[in-house]
């Protein structure tokens, strides 16, 4: 009997359950209505609870790179010692926060020493920034998440590295040295080689001058404390050979890949040589090894950079302001509009399968670089459940920027303040201080801290959890090949088929402040299995109709 078929009988008890949550308010500046849950369901929370360990209880998915990463910036995530910044230690102490979220893979942003608050300028790629704690900390998280069947991977940041790192500052102090005319001497200084530096009458752009070394440059795209590393040169690769082989013997499963675009700025055919490199060199290392790049880029150079044969790229098509789950979402309630969901899905579906078969998407909403998704989709609760909804049920690797599944937003439009701290107590207040400089924390959170959201059956919280559960219950939302369901695709529903193996999904989301129905009579086969909703109105079926209530989301499963 088919996996959807086993799960049909106990998640229907959970879409009647989810069926009964409260509505969200709809003052965009306000908490979500009944803070208590009381008006949730006459289970409260606990029903909730309940049902979510019976979906659980009921997973199958399978042991690969297909996972709900969580995206941690430590510095705001978690303060174990009250120094005010957020460490290793407080990480760890939330795993089990995680789990119950049905989180099963964590990306960690830069944990090595750095000069910056952000940590992507490392000056030491083989040890752990101090404010975080100890390698003896870290190697602790991830005995813990192994244990806990949650794998790790890292931000591996070699674009380039800190000014402070001791390859760059021998670099410099040869440069310094050299009479006027000498040229420098790999053989006496080989980080001369690890760099990009130019000798010139005037500063190229792109560059930074190298104090003390007149009419030497160094190119540094980012800034000038970020010197960009030479990867067409062996000993570079080497070095970042050897950093792979020592966080994968700690117990790394792999990792994010910083800036991939800009290795060779201007130069993506060196680009994909460079990521080609290093998933065929990360793979040598540990055949599981898994690789993301991040390339912020167009639908079109996104679907030739998979030609480097890496695994996965965050899709910045359907993720970011620019992305195509927000302007559906800011288009709701208009069929032209919702309707290229689905088709949108397919299309780059095959482009990414075309440039690379064993490719895994990697669908996003925000991270630490852009404004959080709650502000990009009007600050309301429903709109913001519905895009929570449909970067879960992409395929692939889906990623959930820490405080997502909150409805966090930003205070302010620099980098600090998409990186405000995770909240986690009743009143909507976190632990740790905002991170330097300038980080603007919003007058008050639209939806309150992780204690309060979680006593609410009807909070951004519980409705991420569910998702996730229902992700993690059907493998085929996660692993399927997609297509629009062309005869569902109609007015304000989109509606995507998911195929894996034998394995078969179809998600119905009611793109709208009104109700729809659906016309089910030619698919007399096919059962609701689960549900989501943002209001009281559950999703409903009879033998021939789909009731969708606004904002709601339907998955149907062949009948046993």
């Amino acid at each position: 009997m088919k996996h959807a078929a086993r799960l049909l009988c106990l998640l229907l008890s959970f879409v009647l359950l989810a069926g009964c949550a409260p509505a969200a308010s709809e003052d965009p500046n306000a908490a979500v209505s009944d803070p208590s849950g009381a008006a949730a369901s006459s289970q409260g929370a606990a029903g909730t609870e309940q049902a979510l360990e019976r979906i659980r209880a009921l997973g199958e998915s399978p042991d690969d790179a297909y996972r709900t990463w969580y995206e941690i910036f430590v510095y705001s995530y978690c303060d174990s010692n009250g120094d005010g910044i957020g460490d290793l230690q407080g990480v760890r102490s939330k795993l089990d926060e995680l789990q119950a979220l049905g989180i099963n893979g964590i990306w960690l942003m830069p944990i090595h020493p750095s000069t910056s608050y952000h940590k992507y300028n490392v000056s030491d790629y083989y040890a752990i920034d101090p404010a975080y704690g100890t390698m003896e900390d870290m190697e602790a998280l991830l005995a813990d998440c192994e244990s806990r069947g949650i794998r790790v991977i890292l931000d591996l940041v070699v674009n380039h590295t800190g000014s402070e790192h001791p390859w760059f500052k021998e670099a410099v102090a040869h440069l310094q040295s050299l009479p006027a005319g000498a040229q420098p001497d790999p053989a006496v200084c080989p980080y001369v080689d690890y760099y990009l530096f130019e000798q010139a009458e005037s500063c190229p752009a792109g560059y930074h001058e190298v104090t003390g070394a007149a009419g030497w440059y160094y190119e540094s795209r980012f800034s000038y404390d970020m010197p960009d590393l030479n990867l067409d040169d062996p000993a570079v690769r080497e070095e970042i050979r050897q950093i792979m082989a020592f966080w994968l013997e700690k117990g790394a499963a792999g990792f994010r890949l910083d800036a991939a675009k800009e290795f060779w700025s201007g130069n993506a055919e060196k680009n994909l040589e460079v990521l080609n490199w290093i998933e065929t060199t990360g793979r040598a290392l540990d055949p599981d090894c898994y690789f993301v790049a991040e390339v912020w880029d167009s639908f079109a150079n996104i679907t030739t950079y998979y030609k480097s044969g890496i695994t996965s790229i965050f899709d910045y098509a359907f993720g970011n302001v620019d992305g195509k789950i927000v302007s559906v979402l800011r288009g709701a309630g208009q069929p032209d509009v919702v309707s290229t969901y689905a088709t949108a899905l397919e299309k780059a579906d095959a482009a990414y399968l075309g440039s690379n078969p064993d490719y895994i998407d990697a669908p996003f909403l925000s991270n630490h670089d852009v404004g959080r998704i709650a502000g990009f989709v009007g600050r309301t609760a429903e709109k913001t459940k519905l895009a929570g909804a449909m970067n879960l049920f992409m395929s692939g690797s889906v990623f959930v920027y820490y405080g997502e599944e909150l409805g966090m937003i930003c205070g302010g439009t620099n980098d600090p303040s998409y990186r405000a701290p995770m909240l986690w107590d009743e009143n909507g207040t976190a632990d740790t201080p905002a991170p330097p400089p300038e980080c603007e924390l919003p007058e008050a959170y639209l939806f309150g801290g992780l204690a309060q959201q979680k006593e609410d059956d009807g909070s951004v919280y519980n409705y991420y959890r569910q998702a996730i559960a229902i992700r993690n219950a059907l493998p085929a939302i996660s692993h399927g090949r997609t297509t629009a369901e062309t005869a569902l695709n109609t007015g304000c529903v989109s509606a995507q088929r998911k195929t894996w193996g034998e394995e078969e999904c179809i998600i119905l989301m009611n793109i709208s402040a009104e109700p729809a129905q659906v016309d089910l009579s030619a698919y007399a086969d096919w059962t609701l299995a689960a549900s989501l909703v943002t209001g009281e109105e559950p999703v409903a079926q009879d033998a021939a109709a789909l009731s969708l209530p606004a904002w709601g989301v339907a998955v149907l499963t062949p009948a046993a």
